[in-house]
């Protein structure tokens, strides 16, 4: 009996705590299962962050600052995500990105950043990457830095390499009829993440090191994997998202969400911040709840075959053994 009932009160604590183990188990080896694709992951990470409240704050937060844009991405990812947005607020954000307001907002300023490459807002670096996309844009900034090595001010020879292969690539571009066009794409696109601050050192040091290494199939798989995103994604979501990249893995993490996520994209960044791209800083605590998991299946298991023991035990009947010494 006292075999039974232990046996029992085991089944019980192991069956109580798969209530909230086995689940947790459960994400967290799906996670570590979709670590290299970043779209897996965001998928996985926002269905427990991303509830039609913070939809709701974030569509309302971003119409109040004016940002059209966000409230347009956090729309797009409600809806593939089935959750509910109110007709009101998808009125707003769609008004908000009306051709006519965003003209009228960002004209002047547009046109100033396709002129000097300077940018001030989202307007002006939209203009100067629409610089970049033709030969003025590679020359206005090696006319820049040229400037400022005849002045004795400090040169960004990263942005010297990048408006360099730029022009190359331009005129690839225009000799190949557009085949490298995610390639031009991806230099405007690092260009202005470096006009804009948003380029990290650690990615700045890996294409310096790539170029340096003679890597150059290397380097440009990372440029078109930047250019894709920005293709899909649109530039400040590749902007975004080139905040948590630090080498050519992390690049093709950011081109593989934007490729599935497209519009989403800056919404999902925006709610996940790096986890959108990796998942490794959590790894040892996603590692811990898949033992968790598979050590309270095992414990189930266990206690609940020692009580059909201890229950059956009793009905097993001893065979009486002869003795060795008896006559037969």
């Amino acid at each position: 009996m006292r075999r039974f009932l232990a046996a029992a009160g085991f089944l019980l604590a192991f069956a109580g705590a798969a209530h909230w183990v086995v689940p947790m188990g459960r994400e967290a080896l799906a996670l570590v299962t979709a670590r290299d694709d970043a779209a897996g992951i965001a998928d996985l990470q926002l269905a427990g962050v991303l509830t039609p409240e913070r939809v709701a704050q974030e569509v309302d937060a971003a119409l109040a600052e004016g940002d059209g844009e966000m409230a347009a991405s956090f729309v797009e990812l409600a809806q593939a995500r089935g959750i509910p947005v109110s007709a009101e607020r998808r009125a707003r954000a769609a008004l908000a990105n009306a051709p006519g307001a965003t003209f009228v907002r960002g004209a002047g300023r547009f046109g100033q950043g396709f002129l000097t490459g300077e940018a001030e807002d989202l307007a002006g670096l939209a203009g100067a990457t629409a610089g970049d996309l033709t030969v003025w844009g590679d020359v206005r900034d090696l006319g820049r830095e040229a400037w400022h090595w005849a002045s004795g001010e400090p040169v960004d020879r990263l942005m010297v390499n990048l408006a360099g292969a730029g022009i190359v690539a331009t005129g690839a571009t225009y000799a190949a009829f557009g085949t490298p066009l995610t390639l031009r794409a991806g230099l405007s696109v690092l260009k202005g993440a470096r006009r804009a601050g948003v380029m990290g050192g650690r990615l700045a040091g890996h294409l310096a090191t790539t170029l340096k290494g003679g890597s150059k199939a290397a380097a440009a798989r990372l440029v078109s994997d930047l250019g894709t995103a920005g293709t899909r994604a649109g530039t400040r979501a590749t902007f975004a998202g080139l905040r948590h990249v630090d080498d050519a893995a992390g690049a093709a993490r950011l081109r593989r969400l934007a490729e599935v996520k497209g519009g989403q994209t800056l919404a999902v960044v925006k709610t996940l911040g790096r986890g959108a791209l990796f998942v490794t800083e959590a790894m040892a605590k996603l590692a811990f709840w898949v033992m968790a998991a598979v050590l309270n299946l095992f414990g189930l298991v266990s206690s609940f075959n020692a009580m059909v023991v201890a229950t059956l035990r009793p009905l097993w009947k001893k065979k009486p053994r002869r003795s060795p010494f008896l006559p037969a």
